[in-house]
């Protein structure tokens, strides 16, 4: 399924350039028409990670020593092509650094009717975690249909699908716009599942940890009193080292990498899906040079699953059909030469995973 997507968005993209291509005038060089005012970008950045604050433990021979967390630095790598044109609102005049986003890429119009793209790759790491994010867009844009195909690989927020649609369109006079289509998606996980949640529920939490690890009984005696405080057990890893020195400990630190390593390979196991849904978009675009406003949101139902194991399938786990979405808004206003006010607010929930960006702003030049 996953070759046959690839070749699905690769056969979307021809058709795409193709009819980008033959829309102009024969004469002109496909390759210009493709490329003309797209850009080449990469960029690097690196910044502070947010520690933690100062700990520290005492040991029986009183010595102390400090257990505080220490993160490396937060950078990023990014680079990339794109070819998007820019609403007037949109600052036209910066470098790409990778962090910047268009909103013709999340609207169903377009500063440009015809072809536009975007390939970025970035990676990174963010508070000691490392990640790789890949987005793949690209959309003929027309009076009254669109096609758009995307990838997007975000393991920031744990999400990873691939996607085509077609639409048709509906201008009403300048500002308002409805579309209306079909959009097919694939992904690789089995999203909303838990399988830790349904081990757990057949299973003692303990028979999974000796898939990984053993322990050994022993019995705590009071060093003062030689009292005996009952009992609990050492955890050792597969080369024999000590790795907790009691359940609890295990539970709460150890156990948590188990469980995260349990649910990956038993979600590898479930296998790709793929499902057909009705797509629908509305877009309101205003501007003026003192107050502007863009509002655009889609929704995609009726999912119909076209392959994969329906026992974990979306359907299954919500019970039926869901709704997911995507909006959001841009709003600004100036009030005469020194104030202005403006927000940004993109909302996604696709399938059990939400992405949330909000911006509100106050400028005054003094």
């Amino acid at each position: 399924m996953k070759k046959n997507m690839k070749k699905l968005i690769i056969v979307l993209f021809a058709l795409i350039v193709s009819i980008s291509a033959n829309s102009q005038e024969k004469k002109d060089n496909i390759f210009k028409k493709v490329f003309k005012y797209s850009t080449i970008y990469g960029a690097y950045s690196q910044t502070n990670s947010i520690q933690a604050p100062q700990t520290f433990i005492v040991t029986q021979e009183n010595n102390l020593i400090e257990t505080t967390q220490k993160h490396p630095s937060d950078m990023m790598v990014t680079y990339g092509l794109r070819k998007l044109a820019f609403f007037q609102y949109e600052n036209r005049n910066k470098f790409y650094d990778g962090t910047e986003k268009n909103q013709s890429v999340k609207s169903n119009i377009g500063a440009y009717k015809g072809l536009e793209y975007l390939y970025e790759y970035s990676r990174g790491r963010q508070a000691s975690r490392e990640f790789e994010n890949q987005e793949v867009f690209v959309r003929y844009l027309a009076k009254y249909w669109l096609v758009k195909g995307e990838y997007q690989k975000n393991e920031l927020i744990d999400i990873d699908y691939k996607s085509a649609e077609v639409r048709f369109r509906l201008p009403i006079g300048k500002k308002l716009s409805i579309s209306i289509g079909s959009i097919y998606r694939t992904y690789e996980k089995a999203y909303g599942h838990n399988p830790i949640q349904k081990y757990l529920e057949d299973n003692a939490w303990w028979e999974l940890a000796y898939e990984y690890h053993t322990d050994q009984l022993y019995e705590m005696i009071d060093p003062f009193t030689q009292e005996s405080l009952g009992y609990d057990y050492l955890w050792f890893n597969q080369q024999g080292n000590l790795i907790a020195a009691s359940d609890a400990d295990y539970r709460n630190g150890v156990f948590q990498n188990v469980v995260n390593r349990y649910n990956k390979e038993e979600l590898a196991k479930i296998g790709s899906f793929a499902d057909l849904a009705v797509v629908a978009g509305l877009d309101f675009y205003h501007y003026k040079k003192n107050f502007w406003l863009h509002l655009y949101g889609n929704i995609l139902t009726k999912h119909q699953l076209v392959s994969g194991d329906e026992r974990y399938s979306y359907n299954n786990f919500v019970d039926g059909d869901w709704i997911d979405y995507s909006a959001g808004s841009v709003f600004g206003f100036r009030i005469g030469k020194n104030l202005g006010v403006f927000t940004e607010v993109t909302l996604q929930r696709y399938w059990d995973r939400n992405l949330k960006e909000i911006k509100v702003g106050l400028n005054y030049k003094l």
